[in-house]
C-alpha cells in the first residue's frame, strides 16, 4: 500500500528514474512513524538506515526549511540563501574545501555509515517530490555528502574564531596566552549522578544544553538491527542526536574551549615564483584555484568566481604587512563524526562507548556519560594537537618553521577525564575540566601541555551545580526534575554582599545614594529565591544581567555597583511608571518561530515564568530581554531540550522543550509543551511504541 502511494505521488520519477527516490521508496516500506501525543517522532525500521530514513523524514515535516538552511551554508550556497551577505561565509567554507572534504569522507566512509547518509538524502527528495508546493532556496537535489559537510561546522565554528583574532594577532608583538572563550550569553548544564546518591541504586544522567530556545528537536530512532536511541537535535542538523540515550547508556554534552587551531605567517618574496614560500630547507608553493558560487539577487541568480589560496597550513585567509596568513584547524583533518555518533548511539557498554569517543572525530565538546551498570565519567573532548614544545599555539606562528607544525593528536587517553569519582557525581557547565567533581578528585592543570585546556565558562553555574549535586542523597527522577527547575540564586551572597558594601562606602551623589536605599533593603532581605510575585526578583535578575553584559562586565570601580543598581531602578521605571514590578509580571515565555519571522509581542497571550540568568547561579535557566516594540521581556536562550534519566533495568526518563515539535504555527505541535516548561515540569518520556495509541504511518503517506 505504503509503496503504491508513493509511486503514485512521485509518478514524475518514473519517466526520469531517480536512484535516491528509489531507495526512498524501499525504505518507506520498510519504515514508519508514530507520533506520540506530544507530536514526537518515534521513528522504527527493519534497518538501522530505515529508522535514519524515518527520521528524517519526519523532521522534515516538522522543521523543513530549518534543514536546508542548516545545510545550505555547510556546502557553500550560503549566498543562495542570504544573498551578498552570504558570500564571506561561502568563501569561508569553500577555502576549507569543505564540499570536497565531505565528498571524499562519504567515499570512504564504512558501509554502514554510506546506508545512513544515503538514506537522509532520499528522505528529503521523498519530502520535496511529495510536497511540490516547496520551493528550496539553496538544495533542490539532496545527495548524502551534504550530511557529513555539515559536520564540519564545529570546526569552521572554531576556525571562524581564529580568523576574527587574525588582524588583531598578526599586529600583536608576541602573545603569550590563549584565547579567552568568547563572549556568549550563556553556557549549558550537564551532570551524571552516581549509584551512592540515588534511591534505585542506579545512575542517573541529566541533559540541559542551553542554546536558542526555538531551536531544540526531540527525536527517538529504533530499528530491528539494534539501533535504539532518544535524544535531541539543533539548528536543523544532524541525522543522530547530539545527546541522550539507549537501553544501556546515555551522555550530555557542553560546549568547551580548547586551543586546536592555530594561525601562520607565510611570506611570499619571490616575484619570479609568487606562490612560493620557505619551510625549513625547502621551497614549497601555495596551491591557487577558481570556485563559482551562485548569488541571489531578488528574483535571479548569478555565478561568481572566486580565487582561492592554500598552504600546507591550511587556506590563506588574511593578508597584512606583505605577509599572508594560514589556519590549520585541528577538527579539519581528523572527521569521521557521523561514524563516531553512530558507534556512540549503537554502544551497549562504556568500553564500547569510550572507542567511539577515541575516533576524535568532535572537533570540541565536554562528554558527561552514565549507564546501566552504574558507572558515570566525563571527558574533556577535543581534536588536541600534538604540538612540540616549541610551539605554545597562541600567537601568530612562522610558517617557515616546521618545528611549528603538527599532523597528529592526543589519544583518548590524554584528555582530562573524570570516572567514577569516590564522591558519587560528575558535572560540567562549560567549566575547566578541574572543577568536574570533589576535591581530591579532578584532573590537574599540570598534567596537561598548554592549549589542551582553554579558557572555559567560570561563572555561577559551577557553585550552583557543585551545591546541588553534593548534597544529592537518594535521588530519584522527582529529585531531579525539581533541581532542574530550581530558582535559588546560589552565588546570592557573593554578588549581594559587594553591593551592599558599594552602596555603603562608595562615594554616591545625594542623589544616587538616597535613590537606591529602598531598593538596597529589599535586596537585603529576600531570601535568594526568584518567584513569580517578587520585587526583589525582577532587581536582582535585571542587575545582574547588567553586570554580566559588555558594556559593564569589567567596571568595577566603587559606585559602579551602586550606578548600575540606580540605572536598572531608571529603566524599569521608564518601561512600567514604577520600579516594584514583580517578576512575573515583566518575564514571559511566548512562542516565537524565527523560520516564519513570527515575533515576540506584547499583544499576544504570554506565559508569566520564574527562571532566570544561569550566569548568575540559577539552575533553571531562562535568558529574556525585550523585543522589537515590547516592554515585557521575553527567553530567546536557555533551557531547551532538558532530559534526566535513570537506568534502571528499562530506562525512565522525562523531558521538556520550550514549545513544541513542529514549526507550523497551524500544527497543535507548536506549543504544546509550552505550558509545562513555563511551569517547571517535565513530561514523560516514551520509548515504546505499544505505548503510544496514535496510528503509526510510512514516511510519505
Amino acid at each position: 500500500m505504503a509503496l503504491c502511494v508513493l509511486l503514485f505521488l512521485c509518478g514524475h520519477a518514473a519517466a526520469q528514474p531517480d536512484a535516491s527516490l528509489e531507495l526512498a521508496h524501499r525504505l518507506a516500506a520498510d519504515s514508519t512513524i508514530t507520533r506520540d501525543s506530544f507530536g514526537i517522532p518515534h521513528a522504527h525500521g527493519t534497518t538501522d538506515a530505515a529508522a535514519v530514513f524515518a527520521s528524517v523524514y519526519a523532521r522534515a515535516e516538522d522543521e523543513m526549511s530549518r534543514i536546508e538552511n542548516a545545510h545550505a551554508i555547510a556546502i557553500g550556497r550560503a549566498s543562495l540563501m542570504l544573498g551578498e551577505k552570504g558570500l564571506t561565509w561561502d568563501r569561508f567554507v569553500l577555502s576549507f574545501e569543505i564540499p570536497d572534504l565531505a565528498r571524499r569522507e562519504y567515499d570512504s566512509a564504512p558501509a554502514s555509515v554510506r546506508a545512513l547518509t544515503d538514506a537522509a538524502a532520499a528522505a528529503l527528495n521523498l519530502y520535496l517530490a511529495r510536497h511540490p508546493s516547496i520551493s528550496p532556496l539553496a538544495i533542490k537535489h539532496w545527495e548524502p555528502w551534504m550530511f557529513h559537510a555539515r559536520e564540519y561546522m564545529f570546526a569552521l565554528y572554531i576556525a571562524g574564531q581564529e580568523a576574527e583574532r587574525l588582524p588583531g594577532l598578526a599586529a600583536a608583538a608576541k602573545p603569550v596566552a590563549p584565547a579567552p572563550a568568547p563572549s556568549a550569553p550563556d553556557g549549558s548544564n550537564a551532570w551524571a549522578i552516581g549509584p551512592s546518591r540515588t534511591a534505585s541504586g542506579k545512575a542517573m544522567l541529566y541533559i540541559n544544553p542551553h542554546i536558542p530556545l526555538d531551536e531544540p528537536y526531540e527525536m527517538h530512532i529504533q530499528s530491528d538491527e539494534g539501533l535504539n536511541f532518544y535524544g535531541g537535535s539543533a539548528y536543523g542538523a544532524g541525522i543522530l542526536p547530539f545527546a541522550g540515550f539507549n537501553d544501556h547508556l546515555g551522555w550530555s554534552l557542553t560546549v568547551n574551549f580548547p586551543d586546536i587551531a592555530d594561525s601562520y605567517a607565510i611570506s611570499f618574496s619571490d616575484p619570479a615564483d609568487p606562490l612560493a614560500y620557505k619551510y625549513g630547507a625547502e621551497t614549497r608553493h601555495a596551491t591557487m584555484w577558481k570556485s563559482t558560487v551562485q548569488i541571489r539577487t531578488g528574483e535571479t541568480v548569478e555565478d561568481r568566481e572566486l580565487t582561492l589560496y592554500k598552504t600546507h597550513h591550511g587556506p590563506l585567509l588574511y593578508e597584512a604587512g606583505g605577509k599572508s596568513y594560514a589556519i590549520h584547524v585541528a577538527g579539519i583533518a581528523h572527521h569521521r563524526p557521523i561514524e563516531q555518533w553512530y558507534q556512540m548511539a549503537r554502544a551497549t557498554n562504556m568500553n564500547e562507548w569510550k572507542a567511539a569517543v577515541g575516533l576524535l572525530s568532535l572537533s570540541f565538546h565536554n562528554l558527561v556519560y552514565a549507564d546501566a551498570a552504574g558507572n558515570i565519567g566525563y571527558i574533556y573532548n577535543a581534536a588536541s594537537p600534538r604540538r612540540d614544545p616549541f610551539n605554545n599555539g597562541f600567537g601568530i606562528l612562522d610558517g617557515s618553521d616546521p618545528r611549528t607544525d603538527w599532523s597528529s593528536c592526543h589519544d583518548l587517553a590524554e584528555l582530562p577525564q573524570v570516572w567514577n569519582p569516590k564522591s558519587g557525581y560528575v558535572q560540567n557547565c562549560n567549566s575547566p575540566p578541574f572543577q568536574t567533581t570533589g576535591e581530591g578528585e579532578n584532573p590537574k592543570p599540570a598534567d596537561f601541555p598548554p592549549g589542551m585546556v582553554g579558557h572555559d565558562l567560570t561563572d555561577g553555574r559551577i557553585a550552583m551545580s557543585q551545591a546541588i549535586l553534593s548534597s544529592a542523597k537518594q535521588w530519584g527522577l522527582d529529585d531531579l526534575e525539581r533541581a532542574a527547575f530550581d530558582t535559588k540564586v546560589y552565588t546570592l551572597d557573593a554578588s549581594r554582599a559587594p553591593l551592599l558594601a558599594d552602596a555603603k562606602s562608595a562615594k554616591l551623589s545625594p542623589r544616587v545614594a538616597r535613590r537606591i536605599v529602598p531598593a538596597i533593603e529589599l535586596l537585603r532581605d529576600w531570601d535568594g529565591h526568584l518567584a513569580l510575585d517578587s520585587v526583589a526578583s525582577t532587581l536582582f535578575s535585571v542587575w545582574v544581567e547588567k553586570l554580566l553584559s559588555p558594556q559593564w562586565a569589567k567596571r568595577r570601580q566603587p559606585g559602579d555597583l551602586s550606578l548600575a543598581l540606580d540605572e536598572t531602578l531608571s529603566e524599569l521605571e521608564k518601561s512600567f511608571g514604577k520600579w516594584e514590578v514583580p517578576w512575573g509580571e515583566i518575564n514571559r515565555h511566548q512562542r516565537f518561530n524565527t523560520d516564519s519571522g513570527l515575533l515576540v509581542s506584547d499583544t499576544r497571550p504570554s506565559l508569566p515564568i520564574v527562571g532566570g540568568h544561569g550566569g548568575a547561579g540559577i539552575s533553571f535557566c531562562f535568558l529574556s530581554r525585550t523585543g522589537p516594540g515590547t516592554k515585557l521581556r521575553y527567553g530567546y536562550h536557555g533551557h531547551s531540550f532538558v532530559c534526566a534519566v535513570e537506568f534502571t533495568d528499562t530506562p525512565k526518563a522525562r523531558s521538556i522543550v520550550p514549545f513544541g515539535a513542529s514549526r507550523d504555527p497551524a500544527s497543535p505541535h507548536f506549543s504544546d509543551q509550552t505550558s509545562i516548561y513555563a511551569s517547571g515540569h517535565f513530561k514523560p518520556v516514551i520509548t515504546k511504541l505499544s505505548e503510544i495509541t496514535t496510528k503509526p504511518y510510512h514516511p510519505g503517506e
